[in-house]
């Protein structure tokens, strides 16, 4: 779930410098195409052919070889697939050891980064795609057509595509978190859903002094995140002061890129999340909690905690507990400022590569739009038709819960690889999943912040980097990312945020601040340009 491509250094300094440069002509195959191979239809090929592809095994995960949807792909299509199957622990280590000792597999599914797709596109080991698409995956295509936003952040800066990416045109996967907050309590409190940062704050307060769970102790956790978290961080509280995205840190301001923790809001919404937790209105193990010590106090009986942030609740309270929780809306800073973090995760970048090492790319190109087909696309996703889905009379798919006390993702992962697969679904085929409980939370969510979700024009992406800008931001964004939140968390629980803000800046000066945001604006400009 990763992205980019090295290049060669002239097109790496043509990218940073802003200058265009016409990417190389991408060849028609790196191998013989098979005399028995179909250009359309199926079986692609008449005799089998073998593709050796290593991908990551999830815990969820059976043999891949004994998955129905595998098989049934593999019986139609006659291409027997060789799966290394890697645990995600020490995947990383055998990717590498596969480009260094030149044991390169067929192609690579999910597990390759951005770096990776930069590099080993640029050094001919991973080829170009975008011929092969238009060639022979009418169905890839058609979502990079319909889709040209998908298109453009799977494209290199050299202008090919090296990696296809994972793309579900939800539109409830535009954010992340929901601030999920105690219905309950609030109405035994007699309190309405906070609107405001101010409101938030006496709500907090009543939660910590008017035992709300009605045991008698001073035990209720009025807010519990956890730092530095994608999923339960707090950082689309944020919003409420101007800052488009304190978590990734970066943002675009009419074309400009803006780092955000060095903007004056940043700075005012620490003081806010400080008074919070200087009162015990803020859980004191946001900056040490794993997820397991978290889901102790949400799953706890009576119930502990008032406000959290959540993708649908599900996950920390359980599909009872979650119905005593609403979401409160986008809330409304003290200069009127009223933004939702954007986390777009519609489009996931580098989830399948070709290898120069395959002799058969056409048929292995053929093997993805295969999965790609609208009605495969779905039973991969989410499980064959009969046992997973119901396909009704009226073209929709309803999906059929896992049997009682069995784990859905180890359900679905029984049949289907799911989620580690180079999937494509459009809007179209989306809607015609029957919404489950889950995914009926998500809306309803989605629709509460639609108004507010910060605007795609404003969200930095996620780019492709040119070879010498991956290099140069692997050197500066681990020191500056650490140090970024190392004071935030200090001055959350110590206070003295505008005492060392000046000092603040300076350091980051000193880090490389300047030329990190030098690098993120050339890859912005390149990638509007095209």
């Amino acid at each position: 779930m990763k992205k980019s491509l090295l290049v060669t250094t002239i097109v790496a300094v043509a990218a940073v410098t802003g200058c265009s440069q016409s990417p190389k002509t991408e060849p028609a195959s790196t191998g013989s195409t098979p005399e028995n191979f179909n250009k359309t239809g199926l079986p692609i090929v008449e005799k089998q052919v073998s593709l050796r592809i290593p991908v990551i095994k999830a815990d969820y995960h059976k043999n891949w070889d004994e998955m129905a949807t595998i098989r049934d792909l593999e019986d139609k299509t006659n291409v027997n697939i060789n799966w290394e199957q890697i645990p995600a622990a020490s995947f990383q280590e055998k990717k590498n050891l596969m480009f260094t000792s030149g044991d390169i597999p067929d192609a690579f599914f999910n597990g390759l980064n951005s770096q990776d797709v930069v590099k080993y596109g640029s050094q001919g080991v991973l080829i170009p795609l975008e011929g092969l698409i238009e060639k022979y995956a009418p169905n890839i295509k058609k979502i990079l057509d319909e889709n040209p936003q998908v298109r453009r952040l799977a494209t290199a800066p050299d202008g090919h595509i090296y990696s296809i990416p994972w793309f579900e045109d939800k539109s409830f996967f535009e954010f992340r978190n929901a601030f999920l907050i105690n219905k309950k309590w609030l109405d035994k409190l007699q309190l309405n859903v906070p609107t405001t940062t101010e409101e938030l704050y006496q709500v907090l307060k009543a939660f910590k002094e008017k035992d709300p769970n009605g045991n008698g102790k001073a035990d209720e956790i009025p807010a519990t995140f956890r730092h530095g978290a994608s999923t339960n961080g707090y950082y689309e509280l944020f919003g409420a002061f101007g800052v488009v995205d304190a978590l990734t840190m970066f943002s675009v301001d009419n074309k400009k890129v803006v780092f955000d923790p060095m903007q004056e809001g940043y700075k005012e919404v620490i003081k806010f999340i400080n008074k919070l937790y200087s009162e015990g209105l803020f859980d004191k193990e946001t900056f040490t909690q794993d997820a397991k010590q978290m889901l102790s106090k949400t799953q706890s009986n009576p119930q502990l905690v008032g406000l959290i942030a959540s993708f649908n609740g599900v996950y920390e309270f359980g599909n009872e507990g979650v119905k005593d929780y609403v979401a409160i809306p986008a809330l409304k800073g003290p200069n009127g400022d009223q933004l939702w973090r954007r986390q777009d995760n519609r489009i996931i970048q580098n989830f399948f590569s070709i290898t120069s090492a395959n002799k058969n790319p056409e048929v292995t190109m053929r093997l993805v739009d295969t999965m790609n087909d609208p009605k495969s696309v779905l039973q991969f996703q989410r499980g064959p038709i009969g046992t997973h889905l119901k396909e009704r009379s009226d073209g929709m798919f309803e999906v059929i819960d896992a049997p009682k006390g069995t784990d859905t993702s180890s359900w679905i992962g029984s049949v289907s690889p799911s989620t580690a697969l180079p999937l494509l679904i459009s809007k179209d085929w989306v809607n015609k999943l029957v919404k489950n409980e889950s995914d009926q939370l998500r809306q309803n969510f989605y629709e509460i912040y639609k108004p507010n979700i910060v605007k795609e024009d404003r969200a930095y992406p996620n780019l492709y980097l040119t070879a010498e800008q991956n290099n140069r931001m692997s050197v500066l964004n681990t020191d500056i990312s650490t140090y970024i939140r190392k004071m935030e968390a200090k001055w959350i629980i110590d206070g003295n945020v505008e005492k060392e803000w000046d000092g603040f800046a300076q350091e980051l000066k000193k880090m490389g601040i300047e030329e990190m945001i030098k690098i993120k604006q050339a890859a912005y400009d390149a990638f509007i340009k095209n």
